[in-house]
């Protein structure tokens, strides 16, 4: 199992177990990301001028709201080999919302006791990783009324190559 497929996994997880949240002002549900979130919709250039000077538009989008919000990204982090055949994988989750004050704190905080939970309290069929303790999360220091930033570390246990002899020695 490799740290990018985990990641998909996860992503297929988390997907199922927040279809049915929403979050925010104008009560959306999450978007799950792999890596990071993707670059923000902006507008097209004008590609029907046929002229060696490069289309302009305004690239502000200081009054569109940012589609991408809410969301959860999962991050590969790193991972070790242990004597006792395991690999443990580290990879985390950084949670975002919008809304005013509170309310967007306890949105964000609400989903990622969501995710805590049903990480803890099941996995599903087929994984050939499970989730080991301690898990780790919280909010960051500095934040960005509406906007809220949380995270969450997660360490999971996958069986680890086993080595193999070779023909001629060793």
């Amino acid at each position: 199992m490799t740290p990018s497929m985990m990641m998909d996994q996860l992503q297929e997880y988390l997907q199922e177990i927040t279809k049915d949240m929403f979050l925010g002002p104008l009560r959306l549900k999450p978007n799950i990301y792999k890596v990071d979130l993707p670059p923000r919709a902006t507008p097209e250039y004008d590609e029907s001028a046929n002229t060696d000077i490069p289309p302009t538009y305004d690239s502000t989008l200081s009054d569109a709201r940012d589609e991408r919000w809410p969301f959860i990204v999962i991050r590969y982090s790193d991972s070790e080999d242990n004597k006792e055949g395991y690999r443990a994988v580290n990879i985390d989750l950084t949670f975002g919302g919008e809304g005013e004050g509170s309310k967007g704190y306890m949105d964000v905080l609400h989903l990622m006791e969501h995710v805590r939970i049903s990480l803890m309290r099941e996995t599903w069929d087929g994984w050939s990783f499970r989730l080991t303790r301690p898990l780790n999360m919280g909010f960051y220091d500095e934040q960005a009324d509406p906007y809220w930033l949380g995270y969450m570390s997660t360490t999971w246990d996958v069986p680890s190559i086993e080595q193999e002899a070779w023909k001629n020695g060793w």
